[in-house]
């Protein structure tokens, strides 16, 4: 058994200030994206579906073909404000990506059974790969969530949007709560709810990273809910339409139950500028560990091909 991986790569970098997907991490060039794709692949998902804009698919195309070559099949699908189930009269200022879920829909139009779906700009490592895999082969029937500890996914150089995810008795998913400008500082690790009060928060609180195993139920069940977000907010320029809303619904409306696979594994990311830097330390430090050699397309060529 198998999955193919979607990777949402349509991003468009505000804070980082240019392109985040095919930034040159690596020491023969290779980015965040080509090193999950890597992990996956040793994983063992089978394809890749990156999700992504008509202007930066050549750009990101190139970077992937560059490092990945031919090894596996990969597709390409954009994201655009047009790519809607059903007509409707859609706001003319808008230019903003419908969000995550819109992003997810897009890709699932072209894969019939499950399948995962992770950023292209967070390295995730490969125990949270192997662990995803292992637990979509478990839970056939519903999606699968990886999460990790919020102390383990803080920016150095700012603050970050992170969910925090509550867990039941039985260890499934209960909710996701999304706070912004998290941030570790002389009082501990705060952020701002939905009410933009300020909240302490836990460094061991799993958090969800967007690494998910997705099934066609719950993506036709989705479907519908994007209608209807269409439907209520096609005027407001704001709305976007995300992932984790989308399986908060779901769970509470008894449909589902997501099997969380809680990893400690080493998060990378790149939000701001100024953490490039580290996270090209990091990728240093998985090479002398024996992660990744100082050419992932030799690594891929040799032990995937």
């Amino acid at each position: 058994m198998s999955f193919p991986l979607v990777i949402l790569a349509a991003g468009l970098s505000s804070r980082y200030g240019h392109l985040k997907q095919v930034d040159p991490l690596g020491p023969s060039g290779e980015s965040i994206m080509t090193y999950n794709m890597y992990d996956a692949a040793r994983a063992g998902f089978d394809s890749f579906l990156i999700v992504t804009r008509p202007e930066i698919e050549v750009e990101i195309r190139n970077h992937i073909s560059t490092v990945v070559g031919d090894s596996f099949p990969i597709k390409y699908v954009h994201q655009t404000l047009d790519r809607i189930p059903e007509p409707q009269a859609l706001s003319a200022d808008r230019d903003r990506p419908w969000g995550t879920g819109h992003a997810v829909i897009c890709a699932s139009a072209h894969i019939e059974n499950s399948f995962a779906v992770a950023n292209a700009d967070d390295l995730y490592g490969a125990e949270a790969f192997s662990g995803l895999f292992e637990g979509m082969v478990s839970s056939s029937d519903d999606p699968v969530l990886v999460t990790y500890s919020l102390q383990n996914t803080l920016s150095e150089h700012g603050g970050v949007n992170r969910g925090v995810c509550t867990l039941n008795k039985d260890g499934f998913l209960r909710g996701i709560s999304e706070f912004t400008d998290v941030h570790r500082s002389s009082s501990g690790i705060t952020g701002k709810g939905s009410d933009d009060h300020l909240t302490s928060l836990s460094g061991d609180s799993p958090v969800s990273m967007n690494l998910w195993g997705l099934t066609k139920p719950f993506m036709e069940r989705m479907e519908e809910q994007f209608k209807e977000f269409l439907r209520e907010n096609h005027g407001d320029t704001s709305k976007e339409f995300f992932l984790p809303d989308a399986v908060g619904v779901q769970i509470q409306g008894g449909m589902i139950e997501v099997a969380v696979v809680e990893t400690e594994g080493e998060w990378l990311g790149v939000t701001f500028p100024s953490d490039r830097e580290r996270a090209v330390r990091l990728l240093g430090k998985k090479m002398d560990q024996g992660y990744y050699s100082r050419s992932l397309a030799q690594d891929f060529r040799n032990n995937l091909s």
